[in-house]
């Protein structure tokens, strides 16, 4: 063996050796294991278990951006409104500094498609696009909370900018990894391409008809809440019209458009009761698991290119079961409630879109490591022994090191359902029927505009209670099916 070519072995071997060191630092991608222990202690209303196992997961290492998402959920279910609002203020600020890099250089991520040598585990995770919207959303739910409709304002004007950025980006790398494939002679540019990928996953008519994987029915019609509430009839209007564009059909967005001049009207006579918006979240945002599929590469040799079929590492969703209540009630008297946006579906769309460029990162991949493989085996042979044993662990680290991305934020609530009415000024009986039986709960409203957000998660139901003015707002956790004593709801200022 020549001594150019002993140096580039050893330096394959080098470098394979430190894709497996590296792959077994990264823990394999454990995320969603770890996540399954967080959201099970979540479900039967040990919060403070389920924050201690983001805090291990994390520990030793910078925190990234979803243990800001995952912990910020956690702080709001427990009530503590204030540091929630502090963590994802951070998650926001980590994604501010995305969108200022493809704003700046997009060309900078869209060169990122094929040069990445282990798997997409190893990359910054930058959020899923509905994740980075979502930010906003709950920030906003979040100084509602606090009684501070000025700055839920903010966050839905930067949840309508994100959406512009967003938009531009994906239309950019969509057409560059399409480009990127042809050049490098990829047939597969789509997981329609997959052979035995579970294409009804991701291709569904209701998935199909969604614009974007970011934009929601829910985010806008809040967006006209905050925008009424704040006497905007104009910028209201406007969100309960796209509310109504994504969701037609719908009673309740329609008669936030339809009413809103006499509500506003009636407001400012000083003829109105507490308008309350009653919200319900059920259930979580859907996992990501990693499941090996074939695809055919091609693959180069000491003979040329040869198309071959490789078992690579795909994200497959799996499937959500929704509880979606169809009411609550308020007085013993039924308010019908209604679905508005489903994360289930967002989530799908989300990962449908970024397929291509996964399938073009990991098509990249596998055709290096099968160079590398197939330079191992014709010339392992001149080792001896311990060529083969070289030549065999080559293949174990290519099998290895091939991992698809589980991450995702999975604490976000997967389904969002609305109420609306007028409620007298004063204390109110409320009560919602769940799987284990019927919660109920007395409320305090006052103000002109009230939001009302209730999370329903496994055994335990997470309902919105501030405490007194001298101390930061909490949440009550209710272990179904029992009964739990008064709360109030902060008023929002009149207009």
């Amino acid at each position: 063996m020549s001594g150019h070519f002993g140096f580039q072995f050893n330096k394959t071997i080098c470098r394979w050796s430190l894709i497996v060191g590296v792959l077994l630092l990264e823990g394999c991608a454990g995320y969603g294991q770890k996540m399954n222990t967080t959201l099970g202690a979540a479900r039967s209303g040990s919060l403070d278990v389920a924050l201690a196992n983001i805090e291990s997961s994390n520990s030793g290492k910078d925190k990234d951006l979803l243990y800001y998402l995952e912990k910020g959920e956690l702080l709001r279910m427990k009530g503590d409104y204030a540091l929630s609002r502090d963590t994802w203020l951070q998650a926001d600020a980590k994604i501010r500094s995305w969108e200022e890099s493809v704003k700046i250089d997009p060309a900078k991520f869209l060169g990122k498609v094929g040069s990445f040598l282990l798997n997409d585990t190893t990359r910054r995770y930058d959020g899923r696009d509905y994740e980075k919207v979502f930010v906003n959303v709950r920030l906003a739910l979040d100084y509602l909370a606090l009684g501070n409709f000025d700055a839920a304002r903010i966050e839905i004007k930067k949840m309508h900018e994100r959406e512009a950025i967003i938009a531009e980006f994906r239309a950019k790398e969509l057409e560059s990894a399409k480009d990127e494939a042809q050049k490098k002679g990829l047939k597969a540019t789509s997981f329609k391409d997959l052979k035995g990928y579970p294409v009804e996953t991701l291709d569904d008519p209701e998935v199909n008809a969604l614009k974007n994987s970011y934009e929601s029915a829910f985010a806008n019609y809040l967006a006209g809440f905050v925008y009424e509430a704040l006497g905007e009839p104009s910028l209201a209007s406007a969100g309960y019209r796209k509310a109504i564009e994504m969701r037609p059909n719908n009673i309740i967005l329609e008669n936030g458009l339809s009413g809103l001049d006499d509500r506003i009207s009636n407001v400012r006579r000083g003829k109105s009761g507490v308008d309350t918006l009653f919200v319900v979240e059920t259930g979580d945002a859907p996992a990501i698991v990693s499941q090996g599929f074939p695809i055919n590469l091609p693959i180069p040799s000491n003979n040329g290119i040869n198309f071959v079929w490789i078992s690579l590492s795909w994200p497959v969703l799996q499937a959500v079961e929704p509880v979606l209540p169809s009411s609550i009630y308020v007085n013993d008297q039924a308010q019908p409630l209604v679905l508005v946006t489903n994360v289930d579906q967002m989530a799908r769309r989300a990962l449908a879109d970024e397929m291509p460029g996964i399938i073009l990162r990991s098509s990249i991949r596998a055709i290096a490591k099968g160079a590398v493989q197939k330079q191992m085996q014709d010339n392992s042979s001149s080792l001896g022994m311990f060529g083969l044993l070289l030549s065999a662990a080559s293949s174990v680290s290519a099998v290895v090191t091939e991992q698809a991305d589980e991450r995702t934020w999975r604490t976000l609530p997967g389904f969002y359902s609305i109420g609306r009415s007028v409620l007298a000024p004063g204390t109110h009986t409320f009560a919602i029927d769940t799987p284990s039986g019927r919660v109920v709960k007395n409320i305090n409203v006052s103000g002109s505009h009230a939001v009302v957000v209730l999370r329903l998660m496994g055994n335990s139901l997470y309902l919105a209670q501030p405490t007194s003015a001298a101390t930061d707002d909490r949440m009550d956790t209710l272990q179904i099916p029992k009964n739990i004593e008064q709360s109030t709801v902060k008023k929002v200022r009149k207009i």
